[in-house]
């Protein structure tokens, strides 16, 4: 019998296998797409070559044709001339839309005739300044759902009479009558905090002025004023009209205030922008109830706030005569988006009677359809579950308001919405603890509360029934977690949504794993993530390598990961996650890799246009393969040239991970894991290997490769906001640091090409420990759960699953007993 002996290891017990593992070669590997590169921009939708889901497609494409700004702010003079054709020649094209000031028109016709066309933007024809698109082609998917979007501006042009959002006078006393009993209790919470609004402090002391209120505070007061007025609306009370009075005070306060919308106030905040919002709902509601003049006062004030949020913050800048690189037309930012989102409803109010209220709309309606999410692309919301389920609240408050009021826009048939409660629910399995993607991803109750609003609505919209399931799964969770029930900040659209069509039946994910090529994620579960009870015996990983990399409320944290076992958080990155934290917002607190104890670079300038990416993914019988590349997370001064973090998922039970790495010069790479809380850790230097215990959850981590060069190290609380390479101290004021364990692997010996090969297997107490057998610097065996698996990095013929994507055989180190390491706790 042939033996081959690495080491001490023999591998004579797999020369009897009979049958060939599975290789996963170059035809997992993902090709790359044009629009990773500045994915925080606007680019071209759809690309070149995309199969689309819906007819005619969203259509978008960057303010300037070379996508990145050189400068912080561009004239706003740029007009489009957009081009749809059966052929490549445009000589008669059967969609053409000249002069469009907005890079994301939509009001669009179905296109028939043809699966395969052809598209372009012009910028300023008929000017000296002309300038053509390259010519990009799509497909229209065999099942694409048609979507006439022509006929919208009619739909705004035949808008007339109040109320028109959420019910009309119609259907006014039908909604309210059906929903008081399909949505009683929203209908009860409504009532109980408009008595409770009208009994505070600050209801009954009202100030004459806004200049002693502080900004932050107004949309605590706008909610409120508009939950007392809704609450008249359901009971019919006089003494909810007292919120009248308080609404026109509000209105009447001239521009320039607290209360004016952000960046229009030496003291303003993002939140006085809401004002816009409640304004909006108050001037159609109370519409009969409003004399002419006061008519007047309110659609004067909703006048300004929508200019000034259109022409000086959210979409252009300096009175309409600039563009702002953050605005939603270029590289959108967090509160231009949410600032655009409450501005519909209240253009939505006047649109018909108010020329800059027609003009936002239409803005507003536009990106909707054709961008919707400034975040992310099609797939995902890249600030994580924290910012990114609080900003879709804001997406669907908007698209509510627009689908009651004018429903012939069949918002519905955006298939966004659904990929986006889809993207929130894999991430963060439901009884999923923290999160690690973004900030405010610590607090569960917080993006669990969001999630549920989301998915309910969600489901409500388009009758997605997997939503329904994460809707009521998330509730379970939330009630075990002490907290019954929850309402949103505006509940008076939760309250009518029984009216507009019937739940859905729920129904978990049919897979539940997913990649995300676009926007570099992939989540992978043993149970559906939407089934709770499931969950609670599951495995499962979200893994982040993101185009987009650090930006907003985004970590630098390429090729990092968070693991679920078994309704515990076992492993979880970013600390606190609290906005404005140092330690969040650096790769030291993700379980990621540093060189030289350098991390990755934010992507908020545009010095990294690519901040990384899945290469590879793979499905098999028994595992689950992807690789992120991170390189350019780096940037060039970090002597970087490869950061491949290659993962298996294997048996639905336990990840092997191998890192490649190679840079310019020779350095050390800082292997990093975070633990939460600070539960005791064994460490065996012998093997090389930690175990801790989280609840009932055993973690067995085990290194399997240059073993005899590597150190250890073990920081506890706030020591692990120290890097013990360069000296920085990332304490800040924002919030006191987790009781948790940062463990720094590293090589001693500083070399150009490093490799990391580890195991993670959680399992449950009372159950068998696996056995990890190190073969070489590329592979291991794992016997676990009778099982028995030899993973390989390298084209290995013995193997059970072998990765040959090019990965090197030389790994700088002999094969031998674990030896010399170097142990600091």
């Amino acid at each position: 019998m042939f033996m081959l002996i690495l080491g001490t290891v023999s591998l004579s017990i797999f020369s009897q296998k009979v049958l060939a593992g599975v290789t996963i070669g170059a035809d997992s590997k993902i090709p790359s797409d044009p629009r990773q590169k500045y994915a925080t921009y606007v680019r071209f939708r759809p690309a070149d070559g995309q199969v689309v889901k819906v007819n005619p497609p969203r259509f978008s494409w960057p303010y300037l044709p070379e996508i990145a700004f050189t400068k912080y702010f561009k004239k706003a003079d740029q007009r489009f001339t957009l081009q749809i054709s059966k052929t490549q020649h445009f000589s008669s094209p059967e969609v053409q839309v000249k002069n469009i000031s907005i890079n994301f028109y939509n009001f669009l016709p179905e296109l028939k005739g043809s699966r395969v066309w052809y598209w372009r933007v012009g910028y300023n024809i008929g000017t000296k300044k002309k300038r053509w698109s390259n010519i990009r082609s799509f497909r229209l998917a065999s099942n694409a759902v048609v979507w006439d979007r022509s006929h919208f501006k009619q739909l705004l042009d035949s808008l007339k009479g109040h109320p028109r959002i959420l019910f009309n006078k119609t259907n006014r006393n039908a909604v309210l009558k059906r929903c008081k009993q399909n949505s009683k209790s929203v209908a009860d919470y409504i009532v109980k905090s408009a008595n409770k609004t009208i009994k505070s402090d600050w209801y009954n002391t009202f100030p004459k002025s806004d200049k002693k209120i502080n900004g932050y505070a107004y949309i605590r007061i706008g909610s409120g004023l508009t939950c007392v007025a809704f609450a008249y609306l359901l009971t019919g009370d006089d003494k909810y009209l007292s919120c009248k009075e308080r609404f026109l005070r509000i209105a009447s306060w001239p521009f320039g205030g607290p209360s004016s919308p952000e960046g229009a106030s030496e003291k303003g905040a993002k939140w006085p922008s809401h004002l816009t919002e409640y304004l909006g709902l108050f001037y159609d509601w109370f519409y009969d109830k409003l004399s002419p003049s006061e008519r007047a006062t309110v659609r004067q004030s909703l006048e300004w706030r929508i200019k000034w949020t259109l022409n000086n913050f959210a979409w252009l800048s300096m009175n309409g005569t600039k563009i702002n690189y953050k605005s939603i037309g270029v590289k959108c930012s967090s509160h231009a988006y949410e600032n655009l989102m409450v501005t519909i409803p209240g253009a939505l109010a006047i649109c018909d009677e108010s020329e800059i209220a027609r003009k936002a709309l239409e803005v507003g309606l536009n990106y909707l359809v054709g961008i919707t999410n400034g975040m992310g692309e099609d797939e995902a919301w890249s600030q994580g579950p924290g910012y990114g389920n609080g900003k879709m609240k804001w997406l669907m408050d908007a698209t509510w308001y627009l689908e009651t009021a004018i429903p012939e826009l069949n918002l519905s048939k955006n298939h966004v919405y659904d990929a986006y409660i889809d993207f929130f629910a894999r991430i963060t399995p439901i009884g999923a603890e923290h999160s690690s993607f973004g900030n405010r991803g610590y607090n569960e109750r917080d993006w669990l509360s969001a999630r549920i609003i989301n998915a309910y609505r969600v489901a409500m919209l388009t009758k997605n029934s997997v939503a329904m399931q994460n809707w009521l799964d998330s509730k379970r969770r939330l009630a075990d977690l002490g907290r019954s029930q929850i309402f949103s900040h505006s509940p008076w659209i939760d309250f009518v949504l029984s009216y507009y069509g019937n739940k859905p039946s729920p129904e978990p994910e049919s897979t539940p794993y997913k990649l995300f090529p676009l926007e570099g994620w992939v989540t992978v579960s043993s149970a559906p993530p939407s089934d709770y009870n499931a969950q609670k015996k599951a495995v499962s990983m979200t893994f982040a390598c993101r185009p987009r990399g650090a930006e907003s409320h985004a970590f630098p944290s390429a090729n990092s990961f968070d693991i679920y076992a078994f309704g515990q958080t076992v492993t979880v990155g970013g600390g606190t996650t609290t906005n404005k934290c140092l330690f969040a917002d650096d790769t030291m607190s993700h379980n990621t890799i540093l060189i030289d104890g350098q991390g990755q670079m934010t992507t908020n300038s545009d010095s990294i246009p690519l901040a990384g990416r899945i290469i590879a993914f793979r499905k098999g019988a028994d595992f689950i393969y992807w690789c992120g590349d991170a390189t350019d997370a780096y940037g060039v001064q970090s002597g970087l040239l490869q950061f491949q973090r290659h993962v298996v998922f294997v048996d639905n039970a336990y990840f092997v991970i191998f890192d490649d790495l190679l840079a310019k010069r020779p350095a050390t790479f800082q292997w990093l894991y975070h633990i939460t809380p600070a539960v005791p850790i064994i460490f065996d230097s012998t093997k090389f290997a930690f175990r801790y215990t989280i609840g009932k959850v055993n973690v067995i981590v085990q290194d399997c490769a240059n073993v005899d060069d590597l150190t250890y190290h073990k920081y506890r609380g706030a020591k692990g906001l120290i890097n013990p390479i360069t000296g920085e101290n990332l304490k800040s004021n924002a919030d006191t640091p987790l009781d948790a364990y940062h463990i720094w692997i590293s090589n001693k010996t500083p070399r150009k090409k490093m490799q990391f090969l580890t195991v993670i297997v959680p399992f449950l107490k009372g159950t068998s420990p696996p056995i990890i057998t190190p073969i070489d610097d590329v592979s291991v065996k794992v016997k676990f759960q009778g099982k028995q698996k030899l993973i390989s990095f390298v084209k290995n013929s013995q193997a059970d699953i072998s990765v040959d994507l090019g990965v090197s055989k030389d790994t700088n180190s002999s094969i031998s007993e674990p030896k010399n390491i170097r142990i600091i706790k």
